[in-house]
């Protein structure tokens, strides 16, 4: 596939368009201040100020159609989700709370039954919620509380001109059957290996400068993402990015990873992180560098395109609040 090709089939890929709206939704309501915020808009998780600690809290919801299609993953992934983005923030999820909302016994119980697969595979407790057992739709909704303190806390909106790009993913799963933009590395797993895995984020934290887990939008929309609210932009030889053998370029690309993370830091730590990264089975690598400016460009195969232009795109994370 062309490098103009894979550009225009991510720019109107599901999981970049529809973070469009985050925008108007979010100007309507972070207006709101409080001394103890110390991070919100633009970040996977708000960072609220409790003691010595750092509370972080975010909360996130399943397409409707994999709810449809799969209510046992969907409930999984409900998990799976607002974990990683506890650990994209350097942080240890604590507790999460959920919304259940369909009238179908059946569907609600798969729903539950993936819930708890995944509570007892991260180990982290369901401990209240809300459910809707007379809704005309199915859905499923979780928020997650999790803390770190200051020395570890990662911010997407902290990357600088200069600094290293580096996408790290589990390339031991495989895609969810009918479900082509889930890359699953943790059903199959032991619960020790992919709670040692969420860890990492904690441990390399004082060495990043920025980073987000690789979610809905993908690996080049995560970055995006982080740029974007870094108010930065970037340049990525994607033939560098780590990706597993025989996977199919695009799909990888615009893939939900089970594990995945792209983070920047300064050049002299590249070595330290990639190395800490391997120690869990995340392969990482430096795939390119922070630059002024508003543009994402990528290459591939001596080419170079424009992903995203910051000054007319948006992924949602224009107007980061941050310490």
């Amino acid at each position: 596939m062309e490098l103009e090709e894979i550009v225009r089939r991510i720019r109107e890929y599901r999981g970049v368009v529809r973070k469009a709206p985050i925008t108007p939704v979010a100007a309507g309501l972070i207006p709101v201040r409080s001394e103890d915020i110390l991070a919100s808009y633009g970040e996977d998780a708000a960072v609220i100020r409790c003691g010595k600690d750092l509370l972080l809290m975010a909360a996130d919801g399943i397409l409707e159609d994999l709810v449809a299609k799969d209510p046992f993953w969907a409930g999984y992934c409900s998990v799976l989700v607002n974990v990683n983005d506890i650990a994209a923030m350097g942080g240890i999820p604590v507790a999460m709370v959920n919304i259940i909302s369909t009238s179908e016994t059946r569907t609600r119980q798969k729903i539950v039954e993936g819930m708890r697969a995944a509570c007892e595979k991260f180990g982290v407790p369901m401990v209240g919620g809300h459910t809707h057992p007379d809704t005309s739709y199915s859905a499923v909704d979780v928020a997650v509380l999790g803390k770190t303190d200051r020395s570890r806390l990662v911010l997407s909106s902290g990357a600088s001109e200069g600094e290293s790009i580096v996408f790290a993913g589990d390339l031991d799963g495989e895609f969810t059957e009918g479900v082509p933009y889930s890359w699953d590395t943790t059903s199959r797993k032991s619960a020790e290996a992919v709670r040692r895995q969420l860890r990492t984020m904690n441990k390399i934290a004082p060495y990043l400068t920025a980073g987000k887990d690789i979610s809905n939008p993908g690996a080049l929309g995560s970055l995006g993402m982080l740029l974007e609210a870094s108010g930065k932009g970037g340049l990525v030889d994607i033939s560098k990015m780590p990706r597993p053998e025989g996977v199919d370029l695009l799909q990888w690309l615009t893939a939900y990873q089970g594990c995945g993370f792209v983070v920047t830091c300064r050049q002299a730590r590249t070595k330290v992180v990639i190395d800490e990264f391997a120690r869990t089975g995340i392969t990482a690598s430096v795939c390119g560098s922070v630059k002024g400016g508003h543009l994402l460009e990528i290459e591939l195969k001596g080419r170079r395109e424009v992903l995203f232009d910051f000054s007319r795109d948006s992924l949602g994370c224009a107007l980061p609040q941050k310490i």
